[in-house]
């Protein structure tokens, strides 16, 4: 089904087709000829600009390009590799080189005898004659550069008989002479022996050379002992068309690169709909609020109903194309498990109070170590490819499948969690915005309703009102401080008690409902307003949970809990605060109009 659906998205959304068994290639090197095969230039001209990051490398072209597998020299027409096209290589490989070279040259000439145009004559003479000894070799160059040739500032591989002989040479390279019913569109067909087209390896994450999609060179890798595609019947048709597709998809923007992992995943939708994963990332207000308001509308329209959405994730392996998910789905149940995906994560923030959603790249990336800013610099997580980072392996991958297949998260990230933020007292938005997910993605969950974005004051489970008052008894001494001007703190209620408080929340609760006595004696005299209010939320949470019910030891659901509880006291504290200054600002600025009108 994977190899139909690229099929089918080359037939029907892809841009126009090259010609057959061509490729996009960087091309570095070009060889410039006059019309009579001598040499317009001594020199090679380069196609690479080292200050521009688009030709770092060179240009790309499409070029005649098809997978060489083995070990006998297999030539492409007049774009190759610096020793097919030259001859040249390095000592060690100068008998290589040669041979390589001797098969290119004879590839020209069957060409120029095939189509005996005059720039195919001037290519066949520069090779063939002594002029080849006068271009001079660069200073920079590696045998995998691509050099091209070009005939009065014609490039010769894209003329029409170039491309009408490619054709014809790579297919009798590649299709066998067996016929057979194509597994991917079912006709009677020739039969391809390997697949034509390589990916290119800037493509394939963990290659390092062009790699193919399937490739059997061995017979200990094929199904009774037989190498190529004896057992994948695939015609030439199909073999073009889903490489052509396949590599279109990867290098276009439907595609991103998954970090940590060396896999990148493309993805689209038939029956010509248009829709967009980069919410995930990027998650922007209006598309978000479209997909959670999504349910409410009804019905999907005709088109989405039996549209399908196709996602790829592939790897490399040196030269192979490694499939680590295939994903086909109607779109409309994507739609729906994008919307609870949002909707499992949304979170209050600390600041602003406002509920927010998290970008799957930085969910992923919270899971890993925190790293403190030194003299009053921010901090940041560990990079995905930073040593210790401390990030689980194919983290990123399994919050896509969580997102788009609405499956649990992994049974270990939650612990891991956890452990993270006892050992780096971070706690953030994004953080908890994933603990809560993992929460809600508990197999057999029992109470998800009380697992809300915000504050839920109805929630009485004793671990996330442990939480809650910790949250206060924290506000409570960060508010006596600063009511009488001292400094920071060295080591604070917090410093002192938190991470032990997310296993076993008794010990630090009544440490701090004792020292709160000292905390509020000083607020009220600097603060008695927000005194009065604090210890009456104290006096209100500790009746709730009741001194023989705060938990001596809590298992890691309820630690998760706990986290929760305290971030979203957090927030609904300073929330509150924030509103009602906003209020004293707005009385203060009506009496400022009023006495400004009454003069």
């Amino acid at each position: 089904m994977l190899l139909a659906r690229l099929v089918e998205y080359a037939r029907t959304r892809s841009s126009v087709r090259p010609p057959s068994f061509y490729s996009p290639a960087i091309v570095r090197w070009v060889v410039e000829l006059d019309a009579d095969g001598t040499l317009a230039s001594s020199q090679l001209t380069p196609l690479s600009d080292p200050s521009d990051p688009a030709r770092r490398r060179g240009v790309e072209h499409l070029v005649p390009l098809i997978y060489r597998s083995g070990t006998a020299p297999q030539p492409r027409l007049l774009v190759d590799t610096v020793e097919y096209a030259l001859g040249w290589a390095a000592d060690e490989r100068g008998d290589k080189a040669g041979r390589y070279h001797a098969t290119f040259r004879d590839l020209v000439d069957r060409w120029c005898d095939h189509e005996p145009t005059d720039a195919a004559k001037a290519v066949r003479k520069f090779l063939s004659g002594q002029e080849k000894d006068r271009l001079l070799e660069p200073e920079q160059w590696v045998h995998s550069d691509l050099v091209a040739y070009r005939v009065g500032g014609q490039f010769l591989h894209e003329t029409e008989s170039a491309k009408s002989f490619w054709a014809a040479e790579a297919s009798g390279r590649k299709v066998s002479n067996r016929e057979g019913i194509c597994l991917v569109c079912g006709r009677q067909e020739r039969l391809l022996k390997t697949i034509p087209k390589p990916l290119p390896a800037r493509s394939v994450p963990g290659t390092s050379s062009q790699a193919a999609l399937v490739s059997i060179n061995k017979a200990t890798h094929g199904f009774d002992l037989q190498k190529q595609l004896v057992h994948t019947p695939i015609c030439m048709t199909c073999g073009e068309l889903f490489m052509h597709a396949l590599g279109e998809l990867l290098a276009g923007s439907s595609s991103t690169p998954i970090p940590g992992q060396n896999t990148r995943l493309a993805w689209w939708v038939t029956g010509g709909v248009e829709f967009s994963l980069d919410v995930l990332d990027d998650p922007d207000p209006a598309q978000v609020a479209d997909l959670l308001g999504s349910a409410a509308r009804g019905r999907p329209s005709a088109d989405q109903d039996v549209s399908k959405f196709c996602a790829l994730a592939i790897g490399g392996n040196i030269a192979r194309v490694v499939v680590r998910e295939w994903i086909e789905l109607p779109l409309p149940q994507i739609q729906e498990n994008l919307s609870n995906w949002f909707g499992d994560h949304a979170m209050v923030d600390t600041w602003t109070g406002e509920v927010h959603h998290k970008g799957l790249r930085t969910l992923a990336s919270v899971s890993g170590r925190w790293i403190a800013g030194r003299g009053g610099e921010n901090g940041s997580y560990a990079r995905f490819d930073a040593p210790g980072a401390d990030r689980p392996e194919g983290i990123y991958a399994a919050l896509t499948r969580t997102a788009l297949l609405a499956k649990p998260l992994p049974p270990k990230l939650l612990a891991h969690l956890v452990n993270r933020i006892r050992s780096d007292g971070r706690i953030d938005t994004s953080r908890v915005a994933l603990i809560r997910l993992a929460l809600l993605r508990r197999p057999g969950i029992r109470n998800p309703e009380v697992y809300m974005p915000e504050l839920n004051t109805d929630n009485n489970q004793p671990a996330y009102l442990a939480g809650r008052l910790f949250a206060v008894l924290e506000d409570i001494q960060r508010s006596a401080v600063r009511a009488r001007g001292d400094q920071a703190l060295n080591v604070t209620f917090t410093d002192r008690y938190f991470a032990r408080a997310v296993t076993s929340p008794r010990v630090a609760l009544v440490a701090g409902r004792r020292d709160a006595r000292a905390w509020l004696k000083q607020l009220r005299r600097y603060r008695p307003t927000w005194a009065a209010k604090a210890e009456q939320q104290l006096d209100e949470l500790f009746a709730q949970i009741a001194d023989d019910g705060i938990p001596h030891a809590l298992v890691l659901a309820d630690q998760a809990t706990f986290i929760l509880g305290y971030h979203q006291q957090r927030a609904d504290t300073r929330a509150g605060r924030t509103s009602r200054a906003d209020r004293v600002t707005a009385i203060d600025d009506s009496i400022a109009a009023n006495e400004g009108a009454s003069a």
